[in-house]
């Protein structure tokens, strides 16, 4: 009897969403401030990204209402959590309305902060030292290729958890354009590996300063790793994240030229529980658009 060839199961129809927004939502600001990197402008405006084990479709914003479509599973709950469509972001401003006055501030607070998997997050910053966006981007996509899991109805992949990498050679991760950094992604898998759900509830609820050291004894993780991991990835909005871009930033709003790290983050505190929010603000309008007043200068700019 001849063999028949198996047929492959057809992909999933996707799932169209209509959601709506609180507050602003800037589609192009939330994906290219350098919090996520398996985002892509497609033509037409569409926007395609992997959340999880899902490929989303972001069609656009529309009368208050997030369209998009889903391959995958995913439901409705989890795209509000994920984009934070129930929050605000002005509610963040309220210990620190002065940031207000500094030109472009206002429009950028459609940019929203993801509430992504800790893990990917923690995995794509060690992937970003001595890279720009575009390099970690692509860095992240080849690991995600090479050792992630297949996802119904897209060709990508969902990006490969913690034990994934573990049982991957430093080699092979070289290949996919680490580099350096790849004994410090397989030591780092290694250790998350050994009890990923442990190790995640505990960085969520411990005292952030006890959550951020125990992130740094980690290979290859250092303070800004640490509060990128804590803010995207652990909705920790108190953390901080100190690059070159919030040093200048803060620096300048201090009118502190020579302010040190630890200064900036103490400093930081008077912008409120919310500061990492505003922090990805000012990052991305620092890095796009040039020096602040102080802040001395934006509350008399304010009247204040």
């Amino acid at each position: 009897m001849a063999l028949t060839a198996r047929r492959r199961a057809p992909d999933p129809r996707p799932v169209r969403h209509k959601l709506p927004i609180s507050g602003p939502l800037d589609l192009e600001a939330t994906f290219t401030c350098g919090q996520a990197f398996r985002w892509r402008r497609e033509p037409g405006g569409v926007w395609t990204g992997i959340v999880g084990k899902t490929e989303l479709r972001v069609l656009g914003v529309e009368n208050g209402i997030l369209g998009l479509e889903t391959a995958g599973p995913i439901d409705a709950a989890h795209l509000r959590h994920y984009f934070r469509l129930d929050e605000n972001p002005e509610g963040h401003l309220g210990e620190a309305r002065e940031l207000r006055a500094i030109p472009g501030f206002v429009p950028l607070l459609g940019l929203r902060l993801l509430r992504q998997d800790p893990w990917e997050t923690l995995a794509s910053f060690i992937c970003s030292a001595a890279a720009n966006i575009g390099k970690i981007s692509a860095n992240v996509e080849a690991v995600a290729s090479r050792h992630g899991e297949e996802i119904s109805g897209s060709g990508r992949r969902a990006f490969p958890g913690p034990l994934a990498i573990a049982r991957a050679r430093e080699s092979d991760l070289r290949r996919a354009g680490v580099g350096f950094r790849a004994p410090y992604l397989l030591g780092t898998a290694r250790r998350v590996a050994e009890d990923p759900d442990a190790f995640w509830a505990r960085l969520r609820s411990a005292p952030i300063d006890e959550a951020r050291d125990e992130l740094i004894s980690l290979p290859g993780v250092g303070p800004k790793i640490a509060d990128c991991a804590l803010l995207f990835g652990l909705d920790r909005l108190e953390a901080y994240p100190v690059d070159r871009w919030i040093r200048r930033a803060t620096r300048e709003l201090m009118a502190r030229p020579r302010a040190r790290d630890e200064e900036l983050a103490r400093w930081a505190v008077r912008l409120g529980p919310g500061r990492g929010y505003l922090q990805q603000v000012l990052f991305h309008l620092r890095r796009t658009s040039g020096p602040f007043p102080s802040m001395a200068a934006l509350r008399r700019r304010a009247g204040g």
